[in-house]
Order: C-alpha cells, then structure tokens, then sequence
C-alpha cells in the first residue's frame, strides 16, 4: 500500500507541474489515458467486460479529450 501510495504522489505531482509547464488541453489529453488503462484492469484483474453503455461512455470521454485537443 505504501508503495502504491507512493506512486499515485508521483503521479500528481508530475501532473501538476505537466500543467504548469505544458499547453492545458495537450495535457488534458492525455490525462484522460487512466481510461484505457481502467478497462485494461478490469478485465485483468476483475474479469470485467464492460457492456455498450460503458463503452459509449468511454468513448464519449475519448472525443471529448480529442475536442480539446484540437483547440
């Protein structure tokens, strides 16, 4: 768990300051990558299919951060 903790505080921390240095909406784009990686897990570790909502859903999210990116 401390490990893990560790981890996420790097994490922040390297997002903040991405945010302080680099374009907001090139950066927001990329912050939105948990998402792949949530389903990554979740079947991984969970056996957890998500279903047609969830993948409209996620794939409303992904436009959404390819919108802002095109500022």
């Amino acid at each position: 768990m401390m490990l893990l903790a560790g981890v996420i505080l790097t994490g922040s921390i390297g997002a903040a300051i991405a945010y302080q240095n680099g374009p907001p909406a090139m950066i927001g784009a990329f912050d939105f990558a948990y998402v792949g990686f949530a389903v990554i897990w979740g079947i991984v570790f969970f056996a957890e299919v998500p279903d047609t909502i969830s993948i409209l859903g996620i794939g409303l999210v992904v436009s959404a951060g390819i919108l802002s990116l095109r500022q």
